[in-house]
């Protein structure tokens, strides 16, 4: 009620006229006079001289009004934001996984920037598990990760799915450490270069390890695809990298795909989001053309100069 007394009251003002102000609200001037006498009572005070024809506001009421009108302002802000068809305000909370985001996040900050310069996006990288919690608890918006194909959506989360990467398993051309095709149960007397533990890749390779009977080995556990692939290059280990990615790389002629019967590895790139958007629907469906747009650039071959 207090909302509806405070709109009534800025209108009165705005418009120096009662009657005016009825009309600009769709009210009856009685009902337009009821919501200022509860506005009033409320605060103890009159707000109008009503000695004067017509009644005038008080000093006080000046005073009220200035402190009103940012009031609610943010009012309808705050009831905007429930709203998906508002343009998107406040802060933007994104999380990627470090392998999206070693591809997209680049060209997500700048495409939102731009598109929504009012924006406070705020993004950070972390592994799949944790970025799902952050997004379950409230502490993120939207999040672009992947998921080992084929894939659906934990509960409580809504989302599309973007695009499917094959990954490959990739050694030295130089140095070579298997000739030849490499089922798992060679694939596992080799050392890897691969992502600490909470990488889909890695966890995806230790469980067809395990399925055979095997356990991963380990070289270097490191962040960082283009570090992983020039260690690989110099015959350090295997790795695993997606297709895209590697035809990219600055290394890409001096590393080569294993042939790897009975083993291959597809990743689900999804972009989640909370079930209620609000008016972040339209950054998010933003992010969201970013990251095809982005991934499909990847997987176009390279311009030759």
């Amino acid at each position: 009620m207090l909302f509806e007394d405070l709109r009534a009251f800025i209108a009165v003002i705005d418009h120096n006229s009662l009657t005016r102000a009825a009309d600009v609200l769709s009210l009856t001037q009685s009902a337009v006079s009821r919501r200022l006498q509860h506005l009033e009572e409320v605060m103890g005070v009159e707000l109008f001289d009503r000695n004067s024809r017509p009644p005038q506001p008080t000093a006080l009421a000046h005073r009220v009004y200035e402190q009103a009108l940012p009031l609610m302002l943010g009012a309808r802000r705050l009831l905007d934001m429930a709203r998906d068809d508002m343009a998107p305000t406040g802060t933007f909370r994104v999380g990627m996984t470090q392998a999206v985001g070693e591809m997209v996040l680049f060209d997500a900050v700048q495409r939102l920037r731009a598109s929504f310069p009012a924006l406070d996006l705020k993004l950070h990288t972390e592994w799949g598990a944790a970025l799902q919690q952050q997004l379950l608890h409230g502490s993120l918006d939207a999040v672009a990760m992947m998921l080992p194909s084929p894939s659906t959506l934990p509960a409580r989360m809504d989302g599309r799915l973007i695009s499917t990467l094959p990954v490959a398993v990739v050694q030295s051309r130089q140095k070579p450490l298997v000739e030849g095709k490499a089922d798992i149960l060679a694939l596992a007397q080799q050392e890897w270069i691969l992502n600490p533990i909470g990488c889909g890749y890695r966890a995806a390779l230790e469980r067809a390890m395990g399925g055979a009977g095997q356990t991963l080995k380990l070289r270097v556990d490191t962040i960082g695809t283009d570090l992983q692939l020039q260690l690989i290059a110099a015959g350090a280990g295997l790795g695993l990298v997606p297709r895209s990615v590697l035809q990219r790389s600055a290394v890409a002629g001096q590393l080569m795909v294993v042939d790897t019967p009975g083993f291959s590895m597809q990743l689900d790139v999804w972009l989640v989001h909370a079930l209620q958007m609000g008016n972040l629907k339209r950054a998010i469906d933003v992010l969201g053309e970013v990251v095809t747009d982005s991934l499909a650039s990847l997987a176009a071959p390279p311009q030759m100069i």
